[in-house]
């Protein structure tokens, strides 16, 4: 049985790792009190596969979590808000998810 399972193991992780499709980069920066966010995640359908959650973290705290239904367009998802716990030195990090399946953070330190 021990022996089953690590074959199934075996075949069935290299299956997933192959299906993950996270984002290409994430790309920040933050200029007149506006944090401006760019996924680059290129996809065929905009209404089947997108980047469905953004986590937004300052300093150590996730601040903000986004949930989204579709993506801005096939080459990237793009936001710009307000994140009123950015200050000066704040480092800041964004992790995003693909609803297919990958993970991918971006880092800013604010100057």
């Amino acid at each position: 049985m021990k022996k089953l399972i690590i074959l199934f193991v075996l075949i069935v992780a290299p299956l997933l790792s192959a299906k993950a499709d996270p984002a290409k980069k994430v790309n920040l920066s933050y200029q007149d009190g506006k944090l401006k966010i760019d996924i680059l995640h290129r996809v065929k359908d905009v209404k089947t596969h997108y980047i469905d959650q953004i986590i937004i973290n300052v300093d150590g705290k996730d601040v903000k979590t986004i949930s989204l239904k579709t993506q801005s367009s096939q080459e990237s998802e793009n936001l710009e808000l307000p994140v009123p716990e950015i200050k000066s030195g704040s480092k800041v990090v964004v992790k995003t998810r693909c609803n297919e399946f990958g993970l991918k953070s971006g880092k800013l330190t604010v100057e």
